[in-house]
């Protein structure tokens, strides 16, 4: 394993973290829940492989990522570093921070976090509410009580809001997504690092989007790696200004192989990484639909697959899956459950304001929806 220098944090990181979005899922009890039988062992296993960044959230898989991830790593908690983030949307007063906190060191089983993140921050989200609740009050208050070691964000606006909110100093680490088709925050993150701050991508695979391509997308970008996971990896590795790359790993398999691209990350040539710029410019001009895939949409009162169905579309439109698309279009799963027809949707927005990427979802519904069916 690589490590590098975090920023000013004086904390040396893995290349390679562990987004811990897509632990694998068992249904208990009628509920969703995280399958330790197979999540422990692939957490601990990323340990000894060297990985030592791991990044949850409040609400990730169905409200349980926190007690799983905190349960796996318990042993091995001097080896590592954690990260989750608060609930900032929908914040009203300062107690909530507290509240925040306090319930995902309960559930973690933690004395303190070394990284949390106000999430999905934009500078209206700074100046509307982080400013005026004083949150960042509660965060050095946090601090100063050993909760919190380092206070970061996840960045999903304009880049050049990232760079204002670097330069209020409050931040030891930020979190922005990059990968081959979306490369808006190259300049935003060379900025954070000559501030001394840490960087972290997110997305490398736009949330697996890159590798739904299989062979026809290493195709189309004429790339000699041995899979879209290890082009899409290595990419954002190439970037200089990139201290760690967070990816999201669902089996010993995805694990294994990351971590051994992740070896050999420092081996990309200036030459290489500018055909592979050069080719994604073609794709860049045909997604029109930046859905990476989060599933932040997902509960929707009208059951709808809303990432499911954009995720077909993009496979369709940008690298012309249109086969395997037919296949997929309409059909229930074991995983998705019923299939839902997307034009029952009511416009209620509910999506709408959960979607980090600001996609205007009932709208775009409309759109993609009746070119899926004309397939």
């Amino acid at each position: 394993m690589i490590y590098k220098d975090f920023g000013n944090t004086g904390i040396r990181v893995s290349a390679l973290g562990f987004g811990c979005m897509r632990l694998p899922m068992i249904m208990k009890d009628g509920k969703q829940v995280v399958d330790d039988e197979l999540a422990f062992p692939l957490l601990q296993r990323a340990v000894e492989l060297g990985i030592n960044f791991f990044d949850s959230h409040w609400f990730y898989s169905n409200f349980d990522n926190q007690r799983a991830v905190g349960a796996a790593l318990r042993d091995v908690r001097d080896k590592v570093y954690i990260s989750s983030k608060t609930n900032l949307r929908g914040m009203t007063n300062a107690d909530e921070f507290d509240r925040y906190l306090e319930d995902t060191l309960e559930q973690m089983q933690l004395e303190y976090l070394d990284f949390y993140h106000f999430p999905y921050l934009s500078y209206e989200t700074w100046t509307d509410s982080i400013l005026p609740l004083k949150l960042l009050d509660r965060a050095e208050k946090a601090k100063s009580k050993g909760l919190i070691k380092h206070l970061s964000f996840s960045f999903h606006s304009d880049p050049e809001k990232m760079s204002e909110l670097i330069d209020t100093g409050a931040f030891s680490s930020i979190l922005g997504q990059y990968n081959l088709v979306d490369r808006r925050n190259e300049e935003a993150f060379a900025y954070a690092k000559s501030k001394g701050v840490g960087t972290k991508v997110m997305g490398p695979l736009m949330g697996g989007v890159l590798t739904d391509g299989g062979d026809t997308f290493l195709k189309r970008m004429e790339s000699k790696a041995s899979s879209a996971a290890e082009m899409g990896l290595r990419f954002a590795w190439s970037l200089p200004a990139i201290d760690m790359v967070l990816s999201g790993m669902s089996d010993m398999q995805q694990l294994e192989e990351n971590v051994r691209y992740a070896s050999a990350s420092g081996d990309i040539t200036a030459e290489e990484r500018q055909a592979m710029v050069d080719r994604s410019s073609e794709l860049t001009q045909l997604n029109d639909l930046y859905c990476t895939g989060c599933n932040y949409c997902a509960g929707c009162p009208e059951n709808i697959q809303i990432g499911r169905v954009f995720q077909q579309y993009l496979q369709h439109h940008i690298w012309g899956l249109t086969e395997a698309v037919k296949k997929q279009v309409g059909q229930s799963n074991s995983r998705s459950g019923p299939w839902v027809d997307p034009s029952a949707c009511t416009e209620c927005g509910q999506c709408k304001e959960k979607c980090p990427q600001f996609i205007d979802i009932p709208n775009e519904l409309k759109r993609v929806w009746p070119v899926l069916q004309a397939l």
